[in-house]
């Protein structure tokens, strides 16, 4: 496995990437050359906490998610009822620019309060590089018997909060729904639209056979009660049980 220095420094170089900042441009925003800052993010130098502070400041985030580890190293994972799992993969069609967009879920513990913390790194493209994600949240988790909620802001844009409502099948299955609220940007309005919920990445074919889109019934729902209910029931999780 890796050393944390050059974990560390990945993150930061990723980071650094996703702003938009040359090694130069972040090594002027720190006061240190551009052959300095290549060394903290190849590993060859390991940054003290007050570095590590430093970068986060630089880079408008939080220290933690430069230490956040992909979701196959948790072993301390929170457990939402009868899904039997720390993670959820996630899945949605966007209609506004026509593609299904990916995402991952983490829950665990918090380590210092009592509660659930959570992680979303939503529009990946590889489930094992969730610091790739186009946009990262940090929240919580409130779970009940029937459905779990998680309140999750943008770890750069404050405004921006997501609520993920996750609704908890009668039977331990691979795959839920729920829904999704938070602020478009394109246009910036508030939005809300169903999400899939696996506990294992599903392939495209696998995918397909997921009323990804909202169907005639819940559409006609939606213009009869004015209001989004969805009507996938258990015979229409297709990963069937486990």
């Amino acid at each position: 496995m890796e050393s944390l220095s050059v974990r560390v420094g990945r993150r930061i170089r990723e980071f650094r990437r996703a702003r938009g900042l040359t090694v130069a441009q972040l090594g002027q925003i720190l006061g240190k050359s551009a052959a300095t800052v290549y060394k903290y993010e190849s590993g060859e130098i390991a940054p003290d906490v007050n570095q590590i502070q430093q970068f986060a400041t630089a880079l408008q985030t939080d220290p933690v998610y430069f230490f956040d580890v992909p979701a196959r190293y948790r072993m301390d994972s929170a457990r939402v009822p009868y899904m039997d799992t720390g993670r959820l993969y996630t899945y949605y069609f966007d209609g506004r620019v026509g593609k299904l967009t990916k995402s991952l879920l983490l829950f665990y513990p918090h380590p210092e309060e009592t509660g659930i913390q959570a992680s979303f790194y939503l529009n990946l493209t590889d489930f094992d590089r969730p610091e790739q994600a186009r946009y990262i949240y940090s929240g919580s988790m409130v779970s009940h018997d029937t459905v779990s909620y998680f309140v999750m802001q943008n770890t750069t844009l404050p405004i921006e909060t997501y609520v993920i409502e996750v609704v908890h099948p009668m039977q331990t299955t691979q795959t839920t729904w729920g829904l999704f609220l938070g602020l478009s940007d394109e246009p910036a309005t508030p939005m809300t639209t169903k999400m899939l919920f696996s506990r294992v990445p599903l392939a495209e074919k696998e995918l397909s056979s997921y009323p990804l889109r909202f169907t005639k019934e819940e559409l006609k729902t939606i213009r009869r009660k004015n209001a989004i209910l969805l009507t996938i029931r258990e015979s229409e999780n297709r990963g069937g049980r486990l």
